[in-house]
């Protein structure tokens, strides 16, 4: 993602975006007053893959980390130009759908293989919606990523769920990823909400507990997964989060000591 509505307030007339929209629009993608690049290009897979190599090579850095922005949306008209191009040159064209999937395919393994030519140490790794369905709709192919080799060192799904979450409590999410066919090289770390503690999110069912982080730190070790990741940082500290970190800094020592037994 290149920039949404207003973040950034605006952007630099050098900058990649500004200097080649106008000769160049088959880079990018608009959609809801954001701006996006667009994976089916292989000169931006290639832009993408060479930047996130940059890091790994001349930094001090353990990964690299995707979040879950791919296609911005299903709706067939942010790049209806691009595909209508791949169907005309194209024998036995891919649906739109399964075209967009492999594009993103081919970006996650491009950037995978350009940050182990870099540093083969850095891990590489993305962190998608924790509802699977989702993640199919915008065409983030986890169940490829996951059970082949060549795309990621590690999966993260965002299960920022309440176990009494109508639309998908965090036990059920939890079990659908951890029945997830995956290469035993690829690990599992279990995206935990921290923003919500202590909120009315998920129609309040963060109020009134101190301990969901605690036992959702707990179904993950014995689910099985590799670790759990908290986020974010800033709320770590935060008032609202006060009560759940202090019942839930235990239960990750336990989990650490799980991990290296």
């Amino acid at each position: 993602r290149i920039a949404s509505t207003t973040i950034p307030p605006e952007l630099d007339e050098n900058g990649f975006y500004m200097q080649n929209y106008v000769n160049h629009p088959e880079y990018f993608m608009a959609y809801n007053s954001g701006i996006y690049y667009n994976p089916a290009s292989a000169y931006i897979r290639n832009r993408i893959a060479d930047g996130a190599a940059e890091i790994a090579e001349k930094y001090d850095v353990d990964g690299i980390h995707f979040d879950d922005y791919f296609y911005p949306t299903d709706d067939e008209s942010i790049d209806a130009e691009q595909y209508a191009a791949y169907v005309n040159e194209t024998e036995e064209p891919l649906t739109l759908h399964e075209w967009r999937t492999a594009n993103v395919n081919a970006l996650i393994a491009a950037v995978y293989s350009r940050v182990k030519e870099a540093n083969e140490n850095v891990q590489f790794g993305i962190s998608p919606q924790g509802n699977l369905e989702n993640n199919e709709m915008i065409n983030a192919d986890v169940y490829t990523w996951c059970a082949q080799a060549g795309y990621i060192d590690y999966v993260c799904p965002q299960l920022y769920y309440s176990f009494e979450n109508e639309a998908l409590p965090f036990e059920t999410a939890l079990q659908n990823w951890c029945a997830l066919k995956r290469l035993p090289s690829i690990k599992l770390y279990i995206g935990l909400a921290v923003y919500k503690a202590g909120t009315d999110a998920d129609n309040g069912t963060w109020l009134n507990t101190t301990d969901t982080l605690a036992k959702q730190i707990d179904r993950a070790k014995e689910a099985g997964a590799d670790g759990v990741v908290l986020y974010a940082v800033d709320h770590l500290t935060g008032e609202n989060a006060k009560a759940e970190m202090a019942n839930a800094v235990p239960e990750l020592e336990r989990f650490k000591e799980a991990q290296q037994n």
